[in-house]
């Protein structure tokens, strides 16, 4: 091809390049719509660089050159990198947003001024975890302008969440330093992750939970964190309470349970009950004889046989069938009890009794080792009055038909039982009945004596003397009756032959007399 030819050749060519670009110009702004498609013989790279989001922003509406950015000379339409935006963006480069360190960003990551390139979103990057941010999942859909200020400093200014959230009443952020919703919700992550801050700043309770009270808002409104007043019943239904128709605190379960650790609800007794001392079986173990939760709220304390089953079958059987166990043993103080003293309660008189008495003083002495718990019949007399048991006549072995038991002293007279044996002169003896009996040994005569160890015969007065009265019995047919003087008692043996004597009499000692 000549010169000429080929000069006409790049004349054509450069003519159809400007014709096609001013036929894209007028597509451009033509009003009737957007732009058509370009020729094939127009080149395609200009005219989708010049619809791209930010390239219409510069130069479509900013009007701004494309020199003021490229170097036709030196690069032509290279992309020219970042360092340009200074030129117009001083103060937006100076607080751009720079990413993480494994994705930093700059000006291009958020401003498309690439063929086919979209104007990113926020979200489009965010919807991930992005360094030690994780990734947006509350608030993703809302325009993030309404906080973030990439531009600016600060760069992020939140607004008030009662803007949207105006059905949310707090109480739980009415503290000093406070920080309102966001002391529990991280803006970006799931409300449900607010659960589990509260550890933040509630380390103690943070503590090892029974089961069931893993989670604070088991029992904590979230945004009231008071926790409901019927919160334990929420779970654990209604229980009968020890003693609640009486006492109001029982009620109420927090004044026993500590929220946070219910299950040492046993040692709350003391915090109401500190007077109370106590010294029976584990100390401070209350709840050990008083069920808390029993099925019965009106029975106060478990039965004392309940551990205490070898001392009695019930608790009114141990003592006299009837004593209650708390007749003699304080509730609170079981041990340590004063045997004497404590029988001294009940049993004042005896145990008055007995301190006179050698030998009686011991309760034990007579009623047994276990009188206690298991009163017997007294131990018979005999087992330490063996010498007197042996030596008591018939109808005597019956001690205590005598003597009153606690003293040992007699209790009653010959006369009690023997009362038809005092009536004569006998029975009013000087040493009584004594004088001539004993009850038992080893004191006392052994056997009564005869009438002649008192009255010998030299000494007796009148008929005693004569002959065939000198035999008391013959007369006197007991020491405890009075002598036969009647006509019938002398006539019907000694002497017969006198019985029509006299015939009008009726005693023969009105004219035979045998006293002075």
């Amino acid at each position: 091809m000549t010169r000429l030819a080929r000069r006409v050749a790049w004349a054509l060519a450069a003519a159809v390049v400007i014709v096609a670009a001013g036929v894209a110009t007028l597509i451009k702004l033509w009003p009737h719509g957007p732009a058509r498609a370009t020729p094939d013989f127009v080149p395609a790279s200009w005219a989708q660089v010049r619809l791209t989001p930010e390239h219409e922003v510069h130069v479509g509406r900013g009007k701004i050159e494309c020199r003021k950015c490229h170097d036709f000379e030196h690069d032509g339409f290279k992309n020219p990198g970042t360092a340009v935006c200074k030129g117009c963006h001083a103060k937006e480069t100076g607080v751009a947003h720079h990413g993480g360190p494994s994705s930093s960003t700059d000006c291009l990551t958020c401003h498309a001024f690439a063929v086919g390139q979209a104007e990113p979103t926020c979200i489009s990057c965010h919807a991930s975890p992005e360094g030690n941010l994780s990734a947006i999942a509350q608030h993703a859909k809302v325009d993030c302008a309404d906080c973030h200020h990439l531009h600016e400093t600060p760069s992020i200014v939140p607004v008030a969440c009662t803007g949207c959230h105006d059905e949310r009443t707090t109480k739980h952020a009415e503290h000093a330093g406070s920080k309102g919703c966001l002391d529990c919700h991280r803006v970006h992550e799931p409300a449900t992750v607010a659960k589990t801050t509260c550890a933040s700043c509630h380390a103690q309770a943070a503590q090892p939970h029974p089961a069931a009270h893993a989670e604070c808002t088991s029992c904590h409104e979230p945004h009231e964190f008071v926790a409901s007043a019927s919160a334990c019943v929420g779970c654990h239904g209604a229980k009968a309470t020890l003693a609640e128709r009486d006492v109001p605190a029982h009620r109420a379960c927090l004044n026993c349970h500590t929220p946070h650790a219910p299950g040492e609800a046993a040692g709350a007794c003391v915090r109401c009950h500190e007077n109370v001392k106590v010294s029976h079986g584990k100390a401070g173990a209350c709840v050990a004889c008083h069920a808390p939760h029993g099925d019965d709220a009106t029975v106060v304390a478990a039965s004392c046989t309940g551990c205490h089953a070898k001392v009695a079958a019930s608790d009114t059987s141990a003592h006299a069938g009837g004593v209650a166990c708390e007749g003699c043993h304080k509730p609170h103080a079981f041990g340590g009890l004063d045997e004497k003293s404590l029988c001294r309660n009940c049993h004042a008189r005896e145990t008055t009794l007995v301190a006179s008495t050698q030998g009686h003083a011991d309760c034990t002495s007579c009623h047994g080792a276990s009188a206690v718990h298991a009163i017997a019949a007294p131990a018979p007399c005999g087992a330490c009055h063996d010498a007197e048991r042996k030596s008591a006549p018939a109808g005597h072995q019956r001690c205590i038909g005598c003597h009153e038991p606690h003293t040992g002293k007699p209790a009653s007279t010959c006369a009690t039982c023997h009362a038809n044996k005092g009536g004569e002169s006998h029975g009013n003896l000087p040493g009584g009945c004594a004088s001539c009996h004993r009850p038992h040994g080893p004191g006392g005569v052994a056997t009564a004596p005869t009438c002649t160890t008192c009255h010998a015969p030299a000494t007796l007065a009148a008929l005693h003397s004569a002959p065939g009265h000198a035999v008391c019995a013959s007369c006197h047919a007991s020491p405890h009756e009075p002598p036969r003087g009647d006509r019938p008692g002398c006539t019907a043996g000694c002497h017969a032959d006198k019985r029509d004597h006299q015939a009008g009499a009726q005693v023969c000692t009105g004219c035979h007399v045998f006293r002075r």
